[in-house]
């Protein structure tokens, strides 16, 4: 099995009306961008690292939010193959961005880069609902946007360094010295190491990363439910929480 969950967990998902609203009635692109993450997840799980790369990097250009778990996925990377593969399945990641681009770089490559990956996007504070509590113009502030993106990055740094990384058993200094050095990060433990990289892990670590970037996120529209609603039972689950206080939540 590829991770065992209690059952009850499924229902709950299911049941969820506010989950049919957003993959049936609304037309919302985030329920093909999920589609396409778990598919990758499973992937990745199974050990198809060029399959889950390029299901991945679809579901990455039908919607920009799955960034949230890129990070996650070069640990893993970096855990069961090392840095020479990882850099190559990024590299094919690439590569479908472009593919998919080509259709529309030579009539307008500047509107196109501009609003694809629309980095510097101003979110308007009617929309959002994870901090409307803040009011607007805390919201639109630069401070605000910084603090968010300092405590996002800061966040992702102690998973990776206190959980994501402590299968390898070695310190983050070391490997980065190895690496400065041109040498593969986990060098002779690779392939023990590879082995302790179970289905699991995969999971939890990738839903992680997706968790801590909706925390951090500085609006979030109702359809990212469609996200957080397959994440949040099972890391509950993970985290050892009574099944009624899960329903509960």
């Amino acid at each position: 099995m590829l991770f065992q969950a209690p059952p009850y967990i499924f229902p709950m998902l299911v049941l969820s009306k506010r989950l049919h609203s957003i993959f049936v009635l609304r037309c919302f692109n985030d329920c093909f961008a999920v589609l396409f993450l778990w598919i990758a997840i499973y992937a990745y799980q199974r050990r198809l690292f060029t399959f889950g790369s390029i299901m991945y990097s679809w579901g990455l250009g039908i919607k920009m939010s799955l960034l949230l778990v890129l990070p996650a996925l070069g640990i893993v990377l970096l855990l069961v193959r090392g840095v020479a593969t990882g850099l190559r399945q990024a590299w094919l990641m690439g590569q479908l961005q472009i593919v998919i681009a080509l259709p529309f770089l030579p009539v307008n490559w500047a509107g196109y880069l501009g609003r694809a990956f629309e980095f510097s996007r101003q979110f308007l504070f009617k929309w959002t609902t994870n901090w409307r509590f803040v009011g607007e113009e805390m919201f639109l502030s630069r401070e605000f946007s910084i603090s968010l993106l300092v405590g996002h990055v800061t966040v992702l740094a102690v998973f990776a360094l206190t959980r994501w990384l402590a299968p390898s058993g070695r310190s983050p200094m070391d490997m980065i010295a190895r690496l400065l050095h041109g040498q593969e990060p986990l060098g002779d433990i690779q392939q023990q190491l590879s082995r302790r990289i179970t289905p699991q892990y995969v999971l939890t670590t990738v839903l992680t990363s997706d968790i801590i970037g909706m925390l951090f996120a500085r609006s979030l529209h109702y359809q990212f439910y469609a996200y957080l609603a397959w994440a949040t039972p099972f890391l509950l689950w993970r985290r050892g929480m009574h099944p009624v206080l899960q329903y509960a939540l």
